[in-house]
């Protein structure tokens, strides 16, 4: 859908999914997809792990993703959003940036396709980033929301564009998000 839309994306890949997915997460890549780093393990939220662990889930996830995919990513999304300043501290200190949605489809609960699409049509806005997940749900929502989100005006595109500097000074027909 997003190759037929014409649309890049941030995937931002759990290090345990990668480990047992390389080649799905090369064809991202291929696709010219941003990656981004979720951790290791989605179990433990991090705020409750020590500053040590916190560094072992990322920093391994990201040395992951520059072995098996050749990308050296710059963004950093906590596991179900939980995060503190610790986390925060060492994400920064192996060099990424945090980052969180603004727009929640609510996916993982798998409602109807069409509720998702209703969502993000009533709630998108310039900037907005919209969290989803690998599920069935958002699957077959996501050609309606990037159709919706087209129709506003609004153009798609990957974290890194939407965070950019250059975007808030750039003078575009489009607002990207």
């Amino acid at each position: 859908t997003l190759r037929e839309e014409d649309v890049k994306a941030t995937f931002f890949l759990l290090g345990s999914w990668l480990a047992n997915h390389p080649d799905e997460a090369k064809a991202i890549v291929a696709e010219g997809h941003e990656i981004g780093n979720h951790a290791y393990w989605h179990k433990t939220p991090l705020s409750q792990l020590s500053a040590e662990a916190v560094r072992k889930e990322i920093s391994d996830t990201q040395k992951l993703i520059k072995e098996t995919l050749g990308v050296e990513g710059t963004l950093f999304a906590p596991p179900s959003g939980d995060f503190n300043g610790e986390t925060v501290r060492v994400a920064g200190a192996l060099g990424l940036r945090t980052i969180l949605w603004t727009l929640d489809t609510i996916d993982w609960k798998e409602p109807p396709p069409e509720s998702i699409v209703r969502k993000v049509k009533a709630r998108v806005e310039p900037g907005s980033l919209i969290l989803m997940h690998p599920t069935d749900s958002a699957r077959q929502a996501l050609k309606g929301i990037i159709r919706e989100v087209k129709a506003r005006g609004l153009a798609l595109g990957t974290v890194s564009e939407t965070i950019s500097p250059a975007r808030s000074t750039a003078v575009e027909p489009m607002t990207r998000f």
